[in-house]
């Protein structure tokens, strides 16, 4: 390296057309890769070029399949080098996978004008229609990013159905919180990253539900009867009438999931529905009460503001869900710019503020909104987020308990 170094009095101009006439680069090839990556990201490949002539960046898939266009691959150099990896070449399109309304109003149409890749962007309406999807073909479903669960990541870590991240292409992790850093479903964040939390409590219209709420018990209350909804959500339903009983929401023994069946029988005459829409179920009157999550309840409230909402004193869940990319994404280098993007301080509060739901992003906690950063309900304090419980990974034979009373509460 150290002759490849500007000797003194030599400009950088003179040093930048002596390193492109060596990687045999013109200077608009150059100034474009700067436009399109950034002047390190530009530099960088400009320097490994000129080290190794033959190699170009790469962006291999995961699969044996064609190698997107807008990529190449490759070729190893006959000797170890010291200089830097060239950052890949993403793809010019991007398939994502998530929620309705679950990502901020600006950001994808921000991203596609940054980085000029289109983005496909489809919804599914629940969990077991995501699920369902990226598992059917064990690779993600034709997706490139999806939004899981973190309970889910230890099963598609086991069966292959994510890729293990390039941290390398996503600075960006710089920002996430201490802890969020090396969470217990994925040490290291080394196959996904956090992307929103939340609790799970219940709402209310004070209009038509007096007084200050603070137990599950409101949730079995007869007074109450043909006015109350559920999340449609076997671990969640559970959760609530587990912490109602004194028990944990990740119980396998066959007693206590029995006695939470029968817990959750005797609620279910009062209820009106479970719900798959309890924003608006509860915007639209269809109930005066509903089991949610705390970022559905911020949205609850842009269009009826007296909304209220507890964290019930019996103990409650705290969950996240994340980013991940897929093994069989058909963009996998779009798919790490989709990640950093939205690592990013500013586009991490913009979502934030558009979807209610508090993100792990430090670096992005002074853009947040005041009344969301501040409210204890959806940023609680250390000693109440130590007190709330996340739901764990059942393996498929304990899933089965939970699912088959699922269906038997639902048929009956």
């Amino acid at each position: 390296m150290s002759g490849d170094r500007k000797p003194p009095g030599v400009t950088f101009d003179d040093a930048l057309n002596h390193k492109l006439a060596k990687a045999g680069w013109s200077r608009r090839e150059f100034i474009a890769r700067v436009g399109a990556f950034g002047a390190y990201a530009a530099l960088t490949q400009l320097l490994v070029a000129c080290a190794s002539p033959a190699a170009s960046p790469t962006a291999a898939p995961a699969t044996p399949s064609p190698t997107p266009a807008g990529t190449t691959t490759a070729e190893a150099t006959p000797e170890p080098t010291a200089e830097p990896t060239a950052v890949p070449e993403p793809e010019g399109e991007l398939y994502v996978y998530n929620w309705d309304g679950y990502i901020g109003e600006e950001t994808v149409a921000k991203f596609e004008d940054q980085y000029g890749i289109k983005v496909t962007y489809d919804l599914f309406p629940d969990e077991a229609t995501q699920i369902g999807k990226l598992q059917s073909d064990g690779k993600g479903g034709g997706y490139d990013v999806s939004y899981p669960a973190s309970t889910w990541m230890p099963a598609f870590i086991a069966d292959g159905t994510v890729r293990a991240l390039d941290h390398s292409l996503i600075p960006n992790l710089a920002n996430l919180s201490p802890q969020w850093q090396n969470p217990g479903y994925d040490p290291g964040n080394q196959y996904s990253v956090p992307n929103a939390w939340w609790t799970t409590g219940y709402a209310w219209d004070p209009r038509r539900i007096d007084g200050d709420l603070t137990s599950w018990d409101t949730l079995w209350d007869p007074a109450l009867d043909n006015r109350m909804a559920m999340l449609d959500d076997v671990r969640e339903c559970f959760a609530a009438a587990a912490f109602r009983l004194g028990l944990s929401p990740n119980t396998t023994d066959l007693g206590e999931l029995d006695q939470i069946l029968a817990s959750l029988a005797e609620q279910k005459p009062l209820l009106r529905l479970y719900t798959q829409d309890d924003i608006g179920d509860m915007v639209g009157g269809t109930v005066d009460l509903s089991h949610c999550w705390s970022g559905d309840w911020v949205q609850m409230t842009y269009e009826k503001a007296r909304i209220r909402y507890v964290i019930p004193e019996e103990g409650s869940i705290k969950g996240n869900d994340v980013m991940v990319v897929l093994s069989g994404a058909p963009h996998p280098i779009a798919a790490h710019l989709w990640i950093n993007f939205n690592l990013d301080a500013q586009i991490s509060a913009e979502n934030t503020n558009w979807i209610g739901y508090m993100g792990p992003n430090e670096a992005a906690l002074p853009m947040i909104d005041d009344y969301i950063r501040d409210d204890p309900r959806l940023n609680p304090p250390a000693e109440v987020l130590a007190e709330l419980v996340e739901l764990a990974y059942l393996a498929p034979a304990d899933l089965a308990k939970y699912t088959d009373r699922w269906t038997q509460l639902r048929a009956g």
